[in-house]
């Protein structure tokens, strides 16, 4: 988990400077270049996908069994949003996870969710050596400040896997099944804030869903990712 001397060189070494344009200012992104971001509208309560109707959840999701109870996110995976995800994961600068939660838990409060424990999707152990940190873990813990709900791991990948952006939806499905174990010691129940940073097809949400209710005394799981990737 992050610490406290972590959160102090967070403010102390990397003031908040806009990602686009360079200017320091109130935030990660500028009040003139946030104007120029897209954010989402209509779209599914379940998913995510773009609703054109006046409808709640999209005939995807009312077609199969729902495996949490909400979802949410800060914008799609389009225009400057795919520049601040790649900078957020590969270029070291784990701190724009301040940037998605501000925006991310005013959303979450005003769904009226009832979050007793916030999680987040793990790594491989491979990943987060060459990566040097879980950009998943950083959007927990800033979501977990923001909300004022604790915050901690409950998974850990337990097989190797293939990157799922080389995948197809079954091979998807099949790379992911049973690939997540529970933390143990861990007495958790309630409702639980599932966090990633990226929502593809939902293959890698869900099974850490199945696993969590699974071994768990869960009423409810919600999801909030930083970016939904529209397919």
């Amino acid at each position: 988990m992050i610490s406290f001397f972590e959160n102090f060189l967070l403010d102390v070494l990397f003031p908040k400077k806009c990602v686009f344009c360079g200017r320091y200012s109130e935030g990660f992104v500028c009040k003139n270049c946030l104007k120029k971001l897209k954010f989402p509208e209509y779209y599914c309560l379940s998913c995510g996908q773009p609703l054109t109707v006046d409808l709640q959840i999209c005939y995807n999701c009312n077609k199969e069994e729902r495996k949490w109870d909400g979802y949410e996110f800060v914008a799609y995976y389009e225009d400057g949003w795919k520049d601040i995800i790649s900078l957020f994961k590969f270029k070291n600068k784990p701190y724009i996870a301040d940037f998605f939660s501000q925006i991310g838990s005013k959303k979450i409060l005003r769904k009226k969710w009832k979050i007793d424990y916030i999680t987040y999707v793990p790594l491989s152990y491979k990943t987060l050596k060459e990566r040097g940190y879980n950009q998943s873990e950083y959007l927990a813990y800033f979501l977990s400040k923001s909300l004022k709900v604790a915050y901690g791991p409950l998974l850990y990948l337990k097989k190797n896997i293939k990157p799922q952006k080389t995948l197809n939806l079954k091979e998807r499905e099949e790379n992911m099944m049973n690939a997540f174990g529970v933390i143990e010691n861990r007495e958790i129940n309630g409702n639980i804030l599932l966090v990633d940073d990226v929502y593809t097809t939902g293959t890698t949400l869900k099974e850490c869903t199945r696993t969590l209710k699974k071994s768990f005394n869960l009423d409810k799981v919600y999801i909030f990712t930083a970016v939904r990737v529209l397919i």
